[in-house]
């Protein structure tokens, strides 16, 4: 099997008790079920803590939290009083996996750190290069490709190559993004995927004309934002002064970073349902998004804040990818008016 993974990947390491905005607080702590097995069985004090903290729901487990919305395991000195005793080990597998995301299309297998996490999200931004991706191969088993995932992956790897293109403007570089996207879907639609990897060989296209009348994804998007479900109450102090911001409170090769880590993180995921064009607005969505709370607050926790708030809540990313329709509130249209204002 291949695995690839961002350029930081290696250089990340849990801050722990030093990190500013610890995962232990604000988020349900869902128990895997070998974990909750042992919990249950564990003797001692710290075995009766566990099953005293242990809940079930709809055949789920999880730790009930405390009333300031803590973990009952996170320790005054932010680490974990299951880690102490038992070793990493004996923790949640949400807790070991933490902020890695891991996607399995057949043979490949990609892991992204979430930027909800401030050390990963440090991390993404610290270097102005284009992002790289590195890769390694080893001797897991594997299942065999989707029919899709190789002119998929031609599709991104181009797009890739659009997006660092600096020669470019960057607003220049995101429609061709949306551009390439709504082609490329045209042929999904028609089951022809196997034409994808000419199409990439033919790039670019003319641009798109410019739609005329209509408005732009803002202030709109922010409403759209406001409609999801809401995690912290930072998130909604600042969708309650969206309004206020601006474009350009972010420098481009900033922008460039984090639309290739979106890019990489959502784009594959198109093999599962054909939403090619869907998955490329919400890379472009979300990163004007952040750009544009980065006029509020420091880029960094733009950036933390939606990913918080989005990339962990299956619902709000299905609602926001249903609002990129031709008919909903955030169609292509209106991406093309905001990138060539």
């Amino acid at each position: 099997m291949r695995t690839r993974v961002p350029d930081y990947y290696p250089r990340f390491r849990c801050l722990a008790g030093a990190c500013p905005h610890s995962c232990c607080e604000g988020w349900e702590i869902v128990i895997d079920p070998a974990s909750a097995q042992r919990y249950r069985a564990l003797p001692g004090p710290l075995g009766e803590r566990l099953r005293a903290a242990l809940r079930t729901e709809d055949g789920e487990d999880f730790f009930a939290l405390t009333d300031s919305g803590r973990c009952p395991f996170w320790d005054a000195d932010g680490l974990c009083a299951i880690h102490r005793a038992l070793g990493e080990s004996a923790t949640s597998e949400v807790c070991r996996s933490h902020p890695r995301f891991i996607e399995e299309y057949g043979p490949l297998r990609e892991i992204s750190l979430c930027a909800s996490c401030p050390e990963a999200c440090r991390l993404l931004l610290s270097a102005d290069g284009p992002l790289t991706f590195s890769e390694r191969r080893t001797d897991e088993p594997e299942e065999p490709a989707d029919p899709w995932l190789a002119p998929l992956l031609a599709v991104r790897e181009t797009a890739f190559a659009l997006l660092a293109d600096r020669a470019q403007p960057l607003y220049a570089r995101f429609v061709r993004l949306l551009t390439l996207a709504a082609a490329a879907q045209e042929y999904l639609d028609a089951d022809a995927a196997e034409e994808l990897p000419v199409l990439c060989r033919t790039w670019p296209a003319p641009e798109p004309p410019v739609p005329s009348g209509g408005e732009g994804l803002f202030p709109r998007g922010w409403s759209v934002l406001a409609g999801l479900e809401i995690l912290g109450g930072d998130w909604r102090a600042l969708l309650a002064r969206a309004e206020r911001t601006v474009p350009g409170a972010a420098p481009d090769k900033a922008l460039e970073r984090i639309a290739a880590y979106f890019l990489f993180r959502y784009f594959l995921k198109t093999v599962n349902d054909g939403d090619l064009l869907g998955r490329m607005q919400f890379v472009l969505f979300s990163t004007l998004t952040v750009e544009r709370a980065a006029s509020l607050v420091p880029l960094p926790e733009a950036l933390r804040l939606y990913c918080r708030e989005i990339e962990h809540d299956e619902e709000n990313l299905d609602a926001l990818r249903a609002a990129f329709q031709p008919d909903g509130p955030l169609p292509p249209a209106a991406f093309l008016r905001t990138l060539t204002v």
